[in-house]
């Protein structure tokens, strides 16, 4: 029990602590290498942990090769969350509404202006080891220690979401909830980690393309926006 409490500790605790310490330093630059190797270095403790201390083996925490199935179903799942909020932008673009939501506008224009390489590595990083820290591992382990599944798979979800207040405001934790209960809920219906990390991967993806996508949006407005005086002009 002593080493499950360590592990839930190492896998909650630690990334809840870098996110309150983070979550006065909201309107600085984001440290890149630090933020990346807090991260993994988080993940490969609690794998560590897993591995050399616990010795199980990671189909203890969901991660189980092979299901191919389970990796299609978190596949369209992402795919289909990614989509959906690619239309959103546009349709909102469209409407003459700001393209990002307001409750998220300052976290992701934070990270658009962030190198590509480096987001790039954040949706990875995210994918992986979010889904390990905040999903797999706590949730197993605690449905061993209460024999409650739900108790299992809330309490890791609360702490998920609230951890994102590091670097996002209240109003974006609605829809880190909502993503994050689907990945529960994924989770909960195939106990496969991967499929879990193959959807979360797609969802934040979405950071990785919509540089390219504001900026195509913003030509069409301009484009628009000309048009518009042009046909206003008296002959």
């Amino acid at each position: 029990m002593t080493v499950t409490l360590i592990g839930l500790i190492l896998a909650m605790g630690l990334p809840s602590l870098f996110a309150f310490l983070k979550h006065g330093k909201q309107q600085g630059p984001i440290e890149l290498w630090p933020h990346l190797i807090k991260s993994w270095g988080g993940c490969i403790a609690v794998m560590a942990l897993v591995l050399l201390w616990e010795r199980r083996t990671l189909a203890s925490i969901g991660i189980v090769p092979g299901n191919y199935l389970a990796w299609l179903i978190g596949a369209t799942l992402g795919l289909t969350i990614l989509a959906t909020s690619v239309i959103s932008v546009i349709q909102a673009s469209k409407g003459g509404k700001a393209a990002l939501p307001e409750d998220s506008a300052e976290g992701l224009n934070r990270l658009l202006g962030m190198p590509a390489w480096f987001r790039w590595a954040v949706v990875v990083t995210a994918g992986i080891t979010e889904e390990i820290m905040f999903r797999g591992y706590p949730i197993e382990r605690l449905h061993e220690l209460t024999g409650n599944l739900w108790i299992a798979a809330l309490i890791p979800l609360t702490v998920f979401t609230l951890a994102h207040l590091g670097g996002w405001s209240w109003g974006h934790l609605v829809g880190v909830l909502f993503g994050g209960s689907l990945l529960t809920g994924l989770y909960l219906w195939q106990r496969d980690l991967i499929a879990c990390m193959i959807a979360h991967v797609l969802i934040d993806s979405l950071i990785i393309f919509l540089p390219a996508l504001l900026k195509k949006l913003a030509a069409r407005a301009a484009r628009y926006a000309h048009a518009q005086n042009q046909a206003a002009k008296p002959f």
